[in-house]
């Protein structure tokens, strides 16, 4: 078979071309760190990479999802230990008011101290998060939602009128923290303040507010309400009711709080094992890439060496 020069000289530089570009791949490959540059060097480990990225990437934003209704939960829990300590005291002094010794004096400065407390259940349901926004307003976070209704007369009730109205609404706050699960983090001023039910679960028609207040009527000689047995019972039996209704409120936040520990367990183990068969799928092993190094230089300087040698030789050189 005949071969000729131009033959020999196309096949000597294609040669080294493809050796040159085999070393500068690596070279690239041992910079980055990353054994697939582009989907040719690895087809399907380059689909697996993509398919192991994109789901990374979901985990990710649930993990950032599950941290802000872990936040918003953990300011909303410590507001309703702040109403459930004001609770808890007021509960303590409408016992003590009940004691028949008492004078109306004696109950007048117990009625002041529940007007103050009052005052601090209020400021409690109008707390703000962060941003500025009422955590208990439900959609209408910008909206204060607890106002004390100077028009409304005594006894207080949710048929007949509250001594504080309510302005938000009944919306209550989700986050998707999982691919099947989204989580409340809010709770509306309706279900915490307004719509109280006892430790049976059956509504009292009164909000904590009205409770509250027909508490210090009858215990008030100013208010002209006069104090009875049967009013003192209703307004003690209303309270109960209060601090019962809200420890329910707190267990349901609790819970949620365990379910996002735990979520977020799952989700932190799931990002490790993301990492792990992200970097068993792209990363290089730089053992075998340092021998591959090796190997094309000596292929090359050798290839080199050929082609020098050959490339000299011609009819003309032995005329």
């Amino acid at each position: 078979m005949r071969v000729s020069t131009s033959q020999i000289f196309n096949s000597g530089t294609i040669g080294m071309q493809n050796l040159q570009y085999g070393l500068y791949k690596i070279q690239q490959q041992m910079s980055s760190g990353r054994r697939i540059l582009s989907p040719a060097d690895d087809p399907i480990g380059a689909t697996q990479a993509l398919q192991v990225t994109q789901s990374k990437g979901v985990n990710e934003q649930f993990l950032k999802n599950i941290g802000e209704a872990t936040s918003k939960l953990n300011l909303l829990d410590s507001t309703l230990s702040g109403v459930e300590q004001e609770l808890q005291v007021i509960l303590e002094r409408a016992v003590q008011a009940g004691n028949a010794s008492l004078s109306d004096e004696q109950r007048g400065m117990i009625a002041e101290e529940l007007r103050q407390r009052m005052s601090s259940l209020i400021s409690l349901g109008n707390t703000k998060d962060g941003t500025g926004l009422y955590i208990f307003a439900g959609f209408k976070s910008a909206t204060q939602p607890f106002q004390v209704d100077p028009g409304a007369t005594p006894p207080y009730s949710l048929a007949s009128g509250t001594h504080v109205g309510y302005s938000g609404d009944g919306g209550v706050e989700t986050l998707q923290v999982s691919g099947s699960r989204t989580i409340a983090t809010s709770e509306n001023g309706l279900d915490v303040f307004m719509q109280v039910r006892d430790a049976q679960g059956n509504p009292t028609g009164r909000s904590m507010f009205d409770s509250l207040q027909n508490m210090i009527d009858i215990l008030d000689p100013a208010s002209g309400i006069p104090f009875t047995t049967a009013a003192y019972e209703q307004a003690l039996g209303d309270t109960n009711a209060s601090v019962a209704h809200l420890s329910t409120v707190r267990a349901s936040v609790g819970a949620r709080l365990q379910s996002l520990d735990s979520m977020a367990t799952t989700a932190n183990e799931s990002d490790y094992l993301y990492r792990v068969r992200l970097s068993e799928l792209q990363d290089l092993d730089y053992y075998d890439a340092a021998s591959q190094l090796a190997q094309l230089q000596l292929q090359l300087e050798a290839t080199q060496l050929a082609f020098k040698q050959t490339s000299q030789l011609s009819l003309f050189n032995i005329l």
